[in-house]
């Protein structure tokens, strides 16, 4: 069985390809991430809508199961 070798693997920093123009000015920032509040509270009220819907079905569901 022969010996194992380190890697010898070495990490180089990204090289910007030579067809491209050397950048002048800094890249442009980042915008903010979305506002994920307004989705949150959608789904907030979504469930207590479907709550408020189906807690009579479990009421009534409930009491068959109970015999009454």
């Amino acid at each position: 069985m022969p010996e194992l070798k380190p890697n010898a693997y070495e990490h180089h920093p990204p090289r910007r390809p030579i067809r491209l123009p050397r950048r002048l000015t800094p890249p442009p920032e980042h915008p903010s991430p979305p506002n994920l509040k307004v989705f949150a509270w959608v789904g907030l009220g979504l469930a207590i809508v479907v709550l408020v819907l189906a807690l009579p079905y479990l009421i009534s569901y409930f009491l068959a199961l109970a015999g009454l």
